[in-house]
């Protein structure tokens, strides 16, 4: 049985939360999409949720005012629903050392810089269409 999906778009650039929620919602999964303009937003939307989904891909950005994408990832390793959530991460920093830091976290599943282009978003949304969920970063395993 296919698992319900929402997601949730975290990015402080309003042109980059509608770019992404137009390719989003014409995708072939269909489900909920939020949008939130920094991490501490897209954690009331998760705490507003109770835990009940099934599983939520996050596109989130790094750096944002409030509450930046790290502090997003810091947080969420203190929720009982961490295991649900799966998180791309949408930048514009090109700092090898902010790719390798989000393999330290188990529900990063990919690393994009900006721009990102549809079909991008389209593979991912396959593989979840596909019931294909990826649950672990391999490098957070090693």
């Amino acid at each position: 049985m296919k698992q319900k999906l929402e997601t949730i778009i975290v990015d402080d650039d309003i042109l980059t939360l509608h770019y992404i929620k137009k390719i989003v919602k014409t995708s072939p999964i269909g489900g909920p999409v939020h949008t939130s303009e920094n991490g501490k937003l897209a954690f009331d939307v998760l705490e507003n949720r109770n835990a009940d989904f099934d599983s939520i891909l996050v596109f989130l950005d790094i750096n944002m005012p409030v509450m930046d994408g790290w502090s997003f990832l810091e947080m969420l390793q203190e929720k009982t629903y961490k295991d649900k959530i799966q998180v791309v991460m949408v930048t514009s920093s090109t700092d090898p050392a902010d790719k390798e830091k989000s393999n330290k976290y188990p529900q990063v599943i990919g690393y994009l810089e900006k721009p990102v282009y549809p079909q991008v978003f389209t593979e991912i949304y396959d593989l979840f269409d596909k019931n294909i969920v990826l649950t672990k970063n391999k490098k957070a395993l090693d």
